[in-house]
């Protein structure tokens, strides 16, 4: 059977977001010695080409000519066999990578259901790199560009959309926006090897330990499966037969006429149905003749949970609870060549769903039919119908629900994703990063400022873009440990990186959820910097009242900023919070606060020799100081440095 050889890189699809104002490297493979012809089509650039050839190990490169911003653009690719990738936006590309409160969908964020409805920015595209671990760095990911509307939306980062809602608006150039984040994840699987070794002097023996683990590995999964499904059979409902079959569901002269209609990939809570159950979707899919009698391989991306595949009435596959995250593997099956006719086939899939939401998880660029070398899409409209329905199963029952076995986590291994989820990535053409983690590092403030500064570094030289910016969120307020503010110091210490800069959160967390919701101000927050110091807006405020020095005369503490004019309480009242003093005990004792031009002025009865001075020095703490511009001043403390 043949197959074309010509691939491109993943993040090279439809609805991609070229950077401008340079020429973007573009990479895939194909057959050694074979000449790779890239064009570019589309007012108003008038045609272009540029071509490679392939090299000896079967990869190539090449450069896509600086374009005007705007668009859209095609780009077609010649080699082997031909590839057209449409809709291509030239604009700004931003990296936004860390835990969880970057990778928090919009679903989720304050003022969701309004938000959602009103993301209608065809020109904001954003791609979402899948949740993968590696020992290695890897070369390629399967992902795909999407731009925003109400439909695509609620899955996006929120603290991503916001940013690039605010940069869209301001600056009139389409924005595309590289999510690759993973929750609960600390800083050390992000960074390369190379780079963890300046700073972590033990990570050698720590991956030397994990090697010598591979080969006990299959064991080691195969009984965490099989005390995983037993758990999972005893907590989730069961399918208790496939009575779709027996209604001739899927068979090719079934009349599904009155089924509903849905787009895939999707999930078909997405249609407004309420519960979980078995769900059958069919799509007509019509062939040349060139392709009766051949074997075809058919594509379906992920399907939760799962499924049966039937071809022309009869199953050509399936996948069930004995494969491991099943709701997350792609399904590829071959269908035999005396099934496959020209004209009109059905393909009809039955989908059980247990959990949550499911349905075809996509990507769309995995959900296609190939035979002969020539392949036909099957994202889109599907007909689906509903065969039982079972009541919904929601909430994180793998975390609240007891007996469930620890879970399998390799993401916590060092260099594991930067293997998988950054290296892949490089060097698409960028305008910088956005950070949004420290969460899970708490308990090692100590080491972060150096592993952050590794990150950095490492990042921007494989990159070889130069000092790309480099903005990162200070960690909000959260009611967890002394360790926190710790942590906040030690990101602030590396400001000293150049083009980096901190948006500061501390007025917008939440004592009890380590997620606040207002992710509309951390993204404005975030592009404030990017709008000053790179899109040329020099006197824009984008910074809160920042200490700089402090006076002791007495009693009182004197306390000096910049960016402080118009320096206020948020809530209005004469009183500051968050200060406190200490004297020569280094005892801190809650402090009494006043506003005087833009310096604050502290004091306390319990000191009346202060020493040292902090502010909004706690894991959670009511602090309310501002400046005009509404943005909150910085924690910060005098001693101990």
């Amino acid at each position: 059977m043949f197959f074309a050889a010509l691939t491109l890189g993943g993040l090279f699809s439809d609805h991609m977001v070229l950077q401008r104002e340079r020429q973007n490297p573009i990479w895939g493979s194909d057959t050694p010695e074979q000449v790779v012809t890239l064009t570019v089509e589309g007012a108003p650039t008038p045609v272009q080409t540029v071509q490679v050839t392939v090299g000896a190990d079967g990869t190539w490169r090449l450069e896509v000519p600086e374009l005007p911003v705007g668009g859209p653009y095609r780009l077609r690719v010649q080699g082997s066999e031909e590839k057209v990738i449409h809709d291509v936006l030239v604009g700004d590309v931003w990296v936004a990578s860390g835990q969880s409160n970057m990778e928090w969908p919009l679903s989720r964020a304050r003022d969701a259901d309004r938000e959602i409805a009103a993301a209608r920015y065809p020109a904001i595209r954003v791609t979402k790199i899948p949740l993968q671990t590696a020992r290695t760095p890897q070369t390629d990911v399967v992902t795909e560009w999407r731009p925003a509307s109400p439909e695509t939306a609620a899955s996006f980062t929120a603290v991503g959309y916001f940013f690039a809602r605010e940069i869209h608006q301001t600056q009139n150039v389409p924005v595309g926006i590289i999510d690759t984040t993973w929750g609960g994840t600390r800083i050390e699987p992000w960074i390369s090897r190379e780079a963890l070794r300046a700073v972590w002097p033990g990570v050698e023996e720590q991956l030397a330990r994990i090697a010598a683990a591979d080969p006990d590995l299959p064991r080691i999964r195969a009984e965490h499966q099989k005390r995983l499904l037993a758990w999972e059979r005893s907590v989730f409902p069961q399918d208790t037969g496939n009575e779709g079959l027996a209604r001739g569901w899927a068979r090719p002269d079934f009349d599904d006429g009155a089924w509903q209609t849905i787009t895939l990939p999707n999930t078909f809570q997405s249609t407004g149905f309420a519960n979980n159950g078995a769900f059958w979707a069919r799509r007509v899919l019509e062939l040349p003749a060139s392709a009766a009698g051949r074997e075809l391989v058919l594509e379906l991306g992920a399907v939760d949970d799962f499924e049966i595949t039937y071809f022309n009435g009869e199953q050509v596959g399936a996948m069930g609870e004995e494969t491991f995250q099943s709701y997350q593997t792609p399904r590829r099956y071959t269908v035999p060549g005396h099934l496959v006719r020209a004209g009109k086939n059905v393909i009809a899939v039955r989908v059980f769903d247990r959990f949550g939401e499911g349905g075809f998880m996509g990507p769309a660029v995995k959900m296609f039919a190939e035979s002969n070398g020539e392949r036909f899409p099957l994202e889109g409209a599907w007909r689906w119908a509903v065969e039982r329905t079972i009541p919904r199963v929601t909430g994180n029952i793998y975390a609240t629900h007891p007996g469930n076995p620890p879970e399998l986590d390799f993401s916590g291994q060092p260099a594991a994703l930067y293997n998988a989820m950054v290296a892949p990535l490089i060097p698409y053409g960028i305008r910088g990063f956005l950070w949004y983690q420290g969460e899970s590092n708490i308990g090692n403030y100590a080491d972060y400022h150096a592993r952050f500064t590794a990150l950095i570094r490492d990042w921007r030289t494989r990159w070889g873009q130069g000092n790309l910016p480099f903005y990162f969120v200070q960690l909000s307020a959260f009611t967890q440990s002394w360790q926190w503010p710790y942590l906040r110091e030690a990101q602030t210490q590396t400001l000293a990186e150049p083009q980096t800069g901190m948006a500061v959160s501390l007025d917008i967390g939440n004592a009890t959820d380590i997620h606040p919701n207002n992710k509309q101000d951390v993204g404005r927050r975030l592009a404030l910097l990017a709008r000053r110091d790179i899109y040329g807006e020099k006197d824009l405020v984008a910074e809160g009242p920042t200490l700089t020095r402090v006076a002791i005369h007495g009693n009182e503490v004197r306390v000096f900023f910049r960016s402080a004019a118009g320096l206020r309480t948020r809530d209005g009242k004469p009183e500051v919070l968050g200060f406190a003093l200490a004297g020569a005990d280094g005892r801190y004792h809650p402090a009494n606060a006043r506003i005087d031009g833009e310096t604050v002025i502290v004091t306390s009865p319990a000191v009346p020799r202060p020493q040292s001075v902090r502010y909004g020095w706690a894991d959670y703490l009511e602090v309310n100081l501002e400046n005009s511009d509404g943005l909150p001043a910085a924690p910060f403390r005098t001693d101990g440095f």
